[in-house]
């Protein structure tokens, strides 16, 4: 995970007591968010809106809130996680999929061939 990222996260988590369970993100009201498939007009993805605020904020361009999922899994691989049981967490239905979307930093790839050594 990116610092500023981790550092914001945490600004938020020590904000709310340091919580060790709970809703993890809410909304500028202190309220979780709720489904909008409970809505009674749909009107799309609240988790999508404020991620797009966010960014929006920080100044970030072309980051959505999909992308999370390849920086997820990439950082799986990179800390040596099986693909299988990446591909079980992730949702994903086949190994091919994993692949897809994990791919390794060169400094990862690097390391990792210097093990042959």
């Amino acid at each position: 995970m990116h610092p500023k990222t981790r550092a914001a996260l945490r600004r938020l988590w020590v904000a709310r007591s340091s919580p060790t369970h709970g809703i993890v993100f809410l909304t500028n009201r202190g309220k979780p968010y709720r489904d909008p498939r409970d809505y009674k007009v749909p009107s799309g993805s609240p988790i999508k809106k404020a991620h797009a605020t966010a960014c929006k904020r920080a100044g970030i361009v072309d980051f959505h809130v999909h992308d999370w999922r390849h920086h997820w899994a990439s950082h799986c691989v990179m800390a040596g996680i099986d693909l299988e049981t990446i591909r079980q967490e992730g949702g994903w239905k086949s190994l091919r999929m994993v692949e897809r979307y994990a791919a390794v930093s060169a400094a990862h790839r690097a390391k990792a061939m210097a093990k042959l050594k």
